[in-house]
């Protein structure tokens, strides 16, 4: 992730905003930041630099997720390999 930089309220609330998943609300973010919640609505709708951050930052988390997701769900057993570890078992157990 490269840096950010600018005004050091705007890139606080960027990051809670971003890596937030929910969790707090638009008004703790501002009061964490040390603005009210009216400047982060106004950041949000009519500041083009910290519109263009806040979604670029949205993208690159749900990127990350998705690169995790693929990753997670790419393991998946075989058949084969299942029924040859029920074979092994089988066989030092002595029943077959």
């Amino acid at each position: 992730m490269r840096e950010l930089k600018g005004h050091k309220a705007k890139v606080t609330a960027i990051v809670l905003l971003s890596q937030n998943d929910g969790y707090m609300t638009q008004e703790q973010v501002a009061q964490l930041v040390g603005v009210t919640r009216m400047s982060l609505y106004r950041w949000k709708h009519y500041d083009y630099v910290y519109q263009y951050e806040l979604e670029r930052q949205y993208d690159l988390m749900s990127e990350h997720y998705s690169k995790e997701f693929r990753r997670s769900s790419r393991r998946k057993v075989s058949v084969e390999s299942i029924m040859s570890d029920y074979a092994n078992v089988l066989m030092m157990m002595g029943l077959t």
